[in-house]
């Protein structure tokens, strides 16, 4: 069916993909606020901030 849709019908606008969190199982734009990955990239930016700010 498939390829007779592909064939006869016009072209679908290929669909948006979505990185989804190995952790959480969200989307990485709505992480679960217990998920350490987020936690993680949380602290190194507060690292990367007070690093910036102490030189």
């Amino acid at each position: 069916m498939t390829f007779l849709k592909r064939l006869f019908g016009k072209a679908e606008e290929p669909k948006a993909r979505v990185r989804v969190c190995v952790e959480c199982g969200m989307p990485v734009a709505e992480h679960k606020s217990w998920c350490s990955i987020l936690r993680g990239e949380i602290e190194m930016k507060g690292r990367a901030e007070a690093q910036a700010g102490a030189d």
